[in-house]
This record gives structure tokens, C-alpha cells and sequence, in this order.
């Protein structure tokens, strides 16, 4: 069987060119796919808005990051600053990881949002940044990296502000947004608009081989295909001021987009003495939506207490269709997907002398999930197979911290307390399950200044993270005649113990910053592969039975005269699973992975900035799963021009295209390709401020 792993579209883009999308965690699709079996790629891969170092404070449990020293631009979004903040690298479709590959939650204003929403964020509405690689007690278990986006403050002069932006490249993209502010005591608005389009062509090549025995085959495929987007994004918020200590806010945003993933392939089988030559179409088309609402109270009083209460509401919909054709054989699926939450926080913060902090904090949600398919021509040329699969989790949990110093030393315990419930049921009613679980999470935070030789951290916490809703699913669906996938509804939690011990160390304008972490994971989630009847790969959710991430990372960061900084972020891991169901054919799996990003920043006057950037990543491995090292580069000029216009200009992977690399394997099959995608660009982005 073919295993062809179909590149997810690189879009390089501008500053403004940011696309919004519903995050998904690693999926099956990632194991072993032919053309259609791939979801159409959702956001780009190549984040090119830089700046200057941003101002950074370290404190016991998290960094924060100012990013009010960013470069004027108006049409770049959150997810653009956070690609800049050392120590955390984003990938394709938006995916964002921190030490040892980490799976990074992120959250505005400390609050629950959808992440298609909260990543679309201007950056010019964003105050600061924190990044916990090791979250406290404050936030859900299943998190096990944290990324707090904090906004400005509402305006609250009776004025209009805001900025309007628009860029094209030369890879067939066009992006034009607006963001506006205004205030009218006691109320105060804030918001966004955004549009984006995409045309982009591709090329990917595999080969391998699948089968055992006399059924052995040797197969290749050369693909051609194009991809094309529309994306629409609005949020508005609006506060009002109570008193010196107390507001409201409301807040209500939404999104839309319609994908097109088109592939014209060329397949070759060989098997003993005989070939085949064999063409196939396919088509993919996904149009999400999302909308998110959303109902605030804070009480404040600075150096004394905070107290928050939010009730959230988000609506996530997604309608699909695959299509192929192999030969004279015939394939279609449709899904619709259905996603509510319903979510309430609360939480209390007491100051007292000494720096003495107490946290509180408790929260109540609601997530209810719906997957509605039909597959035509998978179990046999015009069978359709068809159900409903619904599930539903309830989630309870309580925390406590309390910081405090004794001597040279600070120190903050935690305790979360976590119950969850979840019940599915197919939509006849025929089949269903309930799980329940609890669990009681310690954590604790100790730092200690060491004088000249800056200050060293360590942190222990526990968590646990339960399955998606949609990776419960005991259903069989397909993706095209030679893909399927499939849910476990037997998927125990993932119970994890992570480590971390950091050195800081500042001088003058040099800072070092350097961290050892180790994360142990029992029933760690991933995804088997393995070859079924009439040559179909089956990817399959399964519980490890251990997996243990331990790795290095470090940050360094300078000045070299007045007009030039200097940055270079590197993180090597070394990453072990058993795999007890022999999904990829071994008892125990081993792999090192590797990231790094440097940049040069040379500002020779306030008007003009030249940025030079590269990135590297290797080795990212999952069950069955390999992808391949690559690398990026970009050039970027800023120019600050009259009447708070400023112009962008970026040259990206000069000299380099970014191919990748990878490999899928498993139980009677193995295959690596190549796909090759247009990532050198020029691209021009024009923005005003008002």
C-alpha cells in the first residue's frame, strides 16, 4: 500500500498574513495518508514578523514577555509574536511547542478561548506575553505548557484609534485587516476585522512498500496539486468601567473559511513480475466556523486583591467533503462536526506583606461533541457506511497557591483538584460508555538568587490530560479507498510528572538563560498504524505504556554596539515510548529531536530596521511517524514612514527551498516522501496607524 505523507501547503507570508484556524492536536492523518487522507492545511508555517528583543521578567512560575517593544505593525497577529519569544517554535497549521515538544495551551487574559480566536488576537492590542513550560496550579492539568496572551487596557479617552493594513506576495496571497479602539466613557471598544485569501500550487513525492508475503508490494507516486483558502475573521469587546476598582466586559467574536485541496497523482505498483500504472484525482474541502461569546466581572485593587468571574460560550462547526478516484474505483466522505462549551472561572488573588501571595480558584465546564459521517465506496464500490457519534464531558476542578520567600529563597506549592466525567453514545443508542476519573495534582516553584551568578529555578507539577472527545470515536471512518481511521473509546487519561530546573543569568546587555527538563508520562496518547484487509492502513488511537521526554534547552541573547542585536534559542530532547501494541513494529521507540532559531536585528536609525532570521527543526517523531529536518531563512526591511504609515518588505528562504522529508511505518508497511513547496517569496505590506 502507498504511503504517501501530503504536505500541509507552506504559505509564507507578511506581517498582516496570518490566517485563523481551529487547532488540532496530531493526528492520525499524520501517520500514513494518501492524498485525500490529509485535511486541507489550515495556517502557515513560516512566521516572519520580527523585532527587537522584547523586555523580559522572570518570576517564580512563569516568564513575561513585553512585546510593546514589537516594530510598528498593525496587521501582525499573536500567533506572529509568539513565534518571536525564545524557547517556543511554531510549526505548521499553527502548532505551538515549548520544551520537549510540549503541547502549549493558550489563553487570554488567563481565560479559556478557542484557539483559532485567541491566536488571531493584533498584536498592536497585545500588552505582554507569559510563557509557563511548567504551569502552577492555576491552570488545567491537561495543559502541559501554558501561553497567557495579556491585553492592553481599555481605552478610555473619548477618542478613536486603531490601524488599517494590507499586503501581497508573490506566492498568490492577499491579506487586509482593521483594528480599531475607541472610548466613551464609561464604556470603552476594542476589535478587529480580518480577510485573507490563498492560491497556492505544490508537488510531493513517495515511495515504499507495503504487504507481506507474496502480496508484497513496491509502490511510488509523483503528485501535482493546489491549494486555495478564504478566511473572514471579526471580534469586538467592549468594557465598562463600574468604579475605580470594578468593570464589566463583553466580549463576542467570529470566524469562517472555506478550504480547497486538490491533487492530480500518478501512482506505480509493482508486485512480483507485474506493474500497474495507475491514475488518481482527489479532492478535499473543509468549511469550518466558529463563534465565541463571552461575559466578564473583575474587581481590582493594585498591591491588595483581583477577583474575577467569566462565563464563556463557543460554537465550533466544520463541514467536510473527500473525494477520489483511483482507476475506474470511486470514494467519497462527508462529515459534519458539531462543538459546544460552555465554560464559568472564577478566581481570587490576595496580596499580603512580603511579597505573600494567595491564589484561589475554581472553574465548571461544559463541552458537548457530535460527529455525523458517510463514507461511500470505502467497504465496497457503492456501499455507504454511516453513523452518528456523540459525546459529552463535564469538568469540575479547584486550586490553591500561596508564594512566599524564607531567606535567599521564594518558594509556591500548589493543589488542583480535578474531577471529570464523559459519556458516549452512537445515535441510535445501541452502543455507549461513561468514564470517570479524579484527580488530586501537587505542584511547587522554588527559586533562588545566587548573586552574580544570576538565579536558578526548579519546578515539579503533575497533570493529566484525557482524550479528545473526537478520539473517543469507536467508528471506522475513511479518508479515500487505502486510509481509515478509527477512535478508542477505551482511552485511559495520560497521568504525567514533569521536572525543570532553569539558570538565569543577565550582565550588562548579555542574558543566558538555560533550562534541564524531564517529563514521565504513563498511557501517553498517540496513534498505530497498522495494514488491514484489502491493503487499508488503519490509524488507530492507543494508550502508551510509557513515555519519558528529557532534554536541554538555552537561550542567548546580547547587544554588539548600539544598533545591532543578537539572538540564537536552541533546545535538543531525547524522546522514549514502549509500544505495546507493537504499532510500529518495535517494543520501544527512541528519537532525538532538535530546534533552534537565531536573528539578527540591525536598527540603524528610528526610521529603518533590517531583521536577518533562520530557523531549523529535526526530527519530530510520533508512533509510526517521522518527519525530516528542514530549515527556513527570511530578509526583512521595516521602514517607518510619513504620517504613521510603515512599509514591510521580506525575502524569505533565499537560496533554499523548503522541502520536507518524512517517514510512516508500522506493522507491513514503511514509505518516505518529499514534498517540495514554493516557500521563496517577496512580499510587500503597507500599514497605518490612526
Amino acid at each position: 500500500m502507498l504511503t504517501l505523507i501530503l504536505a500541509s501547503v507552506v504559505i509564507t507570508q507578511t506581517a498582516s498574513d496570518v490566517t485563523a484556524t481551529t487547532p488540532a492536536s496530531p493526528s492520525a492523518a499524520e501517520s500514513k495518508t494518501s492524498d485525500t487522507a490529509v485535511k486541507p492545511p489550515q495556517q502557515v508555517d513560516t512566521i516572519v514578523v520580527k523585532a527587537r528583543p522584547q523586555t523580559r521578567d522572570s518570576r517564580i512560575d512563569r516568564v513575561v514577555y513585553d512585546v510593546r517593544t514589537l516594530p510598528d505593525a498593525p496587521a501582525s497577529a499573536a500567533v506572529d509574536a509568539i513565534g518571536l519569544l525564545p524557547g517556543v517554535f511554531v510549526g505548521a497549521n499553527n502548532r505551538i511547542t515549548m520544551v520537549g515538544g510540549a503541547w502549549v495551551t493558550v489563553l487570554v487574559d488567563g481565560k479559556s478561548m478557542p484557539r483559532a480566536a485567541a491566536l488571531q488576537i493584533p498584536a498592536n492590542q497585545i500588552a505582554r506575553i507569559e510563557v509557563m513550560s511548567n504551569p502552577p496550579a492555576e491552570f488545567a492539568s491537561s495543559s502541559q505548557a501554558v501561553i497567557n496572551i495579556i491585553t492592553k487596557k481599555a481605552q478610555e479617552e473619548d477618542k478613536l484609534g486603531g490601524s488599517i493594513a494590507a499586503n501581497i506576495n508573490t506566492l498568490d496571497s492577499q491579506t487586509i485587516s482593521m483594528s480599531f479602539n475607541r472610548g466613551m466613557k464609561p464604556w470603552s471598544f476594542n476589535g478587529f476585522l480580518r480577510a485573507t485569501k490563498n492560491d497556492n500550487l505544490f508537488r510531493s513525492q513517495s515511495e515504499g512498500v507495503s504487504g507481506v508475503g507474496a502480496s508484497r508490494e513496491q509502490e511510488s507516486r509523483t503528485s501535482d496539486g493546489q491549494f486555495t483558502s478564504s478566511d473572514f475573521n471579526a471580534s469586538l469587546r467592549a468594557v465598562r468601567k463600574l468604579s475605580s476598582t470594578d468593570s464589566l466586559s463583553l466580549s463576542s467574536g467570529y470566524y469562517s473559511s472555506d478550504y480547497l485541496f486538490q491533487t492530480d497523482s500518478i501512482e506505480t505498483r509493482a508486485l512480483a513480475n507485474s506493474k500497474a500504472i495507475i491514475p488518481i484525482i482527489a479532492s478535499s474541502q473543509t468549511l469550518p466556523s466558529l463563534q465565541y461569546h463571552s461575559i466578564g466581572f473583575n474587581s481590582e485593587k493594585e498591591d491588595s486583591y483581583k477577583f474575577d468571574l467569566d462565563v464563556s460560550f463557543s460554537k465550533d462547526q466544520s463541514k467536510s467533503v473527500d473525494k477520489s478516484q483511483r482507476g475506474a474505483q470511486k470514494f467519497s466522505n462527508h462529515e459534519r462536526e458539531d462543538e459546544t462549551n460552555f465554560e464559568f472561572e472564577t478566581s481570587f488573588e490576595k496580596t499580603f506583606k512580603a511579597g505573600r501571595v494567595l491564589s484561589l480558584g475554581m472553574s465548571y465546564g461544559d463541552e458537548a461533541y457530535e460527529l455525523d459521517f458517510s463514507d461511500i465506496g470505502f467497504a465496497g464500490p457503492g456501499i455507504s457506511q454511516s453513523n452518528i457519534f456523540k459525546a459529552k464531558a463535564i469538568d469540575q476542578a479547584a486550586y490553591a497557591s500561596f508564594q512566599f520567600k524564607l531567606g535567599k529563597f521564594g518558594f509556591q506549592p500548589g493543589l488542583r483538584v480535578e474531577d471529570t466525567k464523559i459519556s458516549w453514545s452512537d445515535g441510535a443508542g445501541l452502543l455507549s460508555g461513561t468514564t470517570a476519573y479524579q484527580r488530586v495534582l501537587p505542584s511547587l516553584f522554588i527559586t533562588r538568587a545566587l548573586k552574580t551568578a544570576g538565579t536558578l529555578k526548579a519546578s515539579y507539577s503533575q497533570g493529566t490530560t484525557p482524550g479528545s472527545l473526537s478520539e473517543l470515536n469507536p467508528f471506522r471512518r475513511s479518508f479515500d479507498l487505502y486510509y481509515a481511521q478509527e477512535g478508542n473509546p477505551k482511552l485511559e487519561p495520560a497521568d504525567r510528572q514533569t521536572f525543570e530546573l532553569t539558570h538565569e543569568f543577565e550582565k550588562n546587555s548579555l542574558s543566558v538563560v538555560t533550562t534541564a527538563f524531564y517529563r514521565d508520562t504513563r498511557n501517553e496518547f498517540s496513534f498505530g498504524s497498522r495494514l488491514i484487509e484489502n491493503n487499508v492502513v488503519l490509524a488507530t488511537s492507543v494508550n502508551l505504556g510509557r513515555s519519558e521526554s528529557t532534554g536541554l534547552g538555552s537561550t542567548i541573547k546580547g547587544k554588539l554596539g548600539k544598533k545591532l542585536n543578537y539572538s540564537f534559542n536552541w533546545e535538543v530532547s531525547q524522546i522514549s515510548f514502549s509500544d505495546p501494541f507493537l504499532a510500529s513494529g518495535a517494543s520501544r521507540v527512541e528519537k532525538i529531536q532538535s530546534n533552534g532559531k537565531a536573528s539578527l536585528d540591525y536598527k540603524p536609525s528610528s526610521l529603518n530596521q533590517f531583521v536577518l532570521s533562520t530557523s531549523f527543526k529535526s526530527d519530530e517523531h510520533r508512533l509510526g511517524y517521522t518527519e525530516e529536518g528542514y530549515w527556513e531563512n527570511s530578509i526583512q526591511y521595516s521602514r517607518r514612514l510619513p504620517k504613521k504609515v510603515s512599509l514591510v518588505v521580506t525575502a524569505t528562504n533565499i537560496g533554499v527551498e523548503t522541502d520536507r522529508f518524512t517517514r510512516s511505518f508500522g506493522p507491513g508497511f514503511d514509505s518516505q516522501s518529499r514534498r517540495s513547496n514554493p516557500s521563496r517569496a517577496l512580499k510587500i505590506a503597507l500599514s497605518k496607524t490612526f
